[in-house]
This record gives C-alpha cells, structure tokens and sequence, in this order.
C-alpha cells in the first residue's frame, strides 16, 4: 500500500504534475512532480489549498445537489496548467494538470483511484508532505507546484 495519495495518483499519468490533499481545513500533503517546476510561489499554492479550492468546491457542491446529483470533480483551466479539484474525505484532493494533457480522462481516472482508495487511507493522522512554506504542523517538506 502507498503510505501517500501522491504516491497513488502521479503514476496515474505523467501528466500530472502536483497533488494536494486538504482535511479538514489543514493540508495534510502536497506534492510537486520532480519532473515539472512549480510555476508559482508555495504560498500561493497554500492559499489555493486553503482558501480558493475549498469555496470553489462548495459553491459547485451546493449547486449539484440542487438536482444534478452532486459533483465528481472541478476542472480549472489557469493560464499555465490545468488544477482538478475532488471532493474527498472531509476535504479535496487538488491535482495539477500540464496544460497539454487530456484532463477529463486524467481526471475520470483520479476519480476513480479516490473512489477506491478512500478506505486505505488514513485522513485524521499526522500531516504526511507538505510545503516548507505550509502548516506548522508539517513533518516532512517538499516543493510546491
């Protein structure tokens, strides 16, 4: 078993080039690709993960919920990347998508992997990766996206 969601979802698609994870208003792992630079600051990831993600998937969720039975995922469409969000767990997962990739079939297939991956992982523990620049809680650093 993959002690990480990172570790499950970038071999996925080489494609993918960041996974965050937040629980519960906290990021518990975040995760940039060595293969694909960060195009922007660890704080502004942070704040993505923290701020921006989380309202983007409730103001979705809520409108799914109306009568179009929920929502899968997001789909953000940024300059440089693509960034699918996932409802997961009590959080998201974020993952960030090179901007020439087939994002549905990643995502579909992100999608997937959580719905399956869900039980195997533990979501209330210590947080697993994160950013130097991230929670204090954080045990282990990585780079951002």
């Amino acid at each position: 078993m993959k002690d990480t969601l990172a570790a499950g979802l970038f071999p996925l698609d080489p494609e993918i080039r960041y996974v965050a994870v937040n629980q519960r208003g906290a990021i518990v792992e975040m995760e940039q690709r060595a293969e694909w630079p960060s195009h922007n600051p660890p704080e502004t990831d942070r704040m993505e993960e923290l701020l921006v993600n989380p309202l983007v998937l409730e103001a979705t969720k809520r409108r799914g919920d109306l009568d179009l039975g929920g929502v899968r995922y997001v789909i953000i469409r940024y300059g440089k990347q693509y960034q699918a969000i996932f409802p997961f767990g009590d959080g998201h997962v974020s993952v960030g998508v090179e901007s020439g990739a087939d994002v549905d079939a990643i995502a579909r297939n992100v999608a997937e992997f959580l719905s399956s991956a869900a039980p195997s992982f533990d979501l209330t523990g210590a947080v697993r990766r994160v950013s130097d620049h991230s929670t204090p809680e954080s045990t282990d650093s990585s780079s951002s996206r």
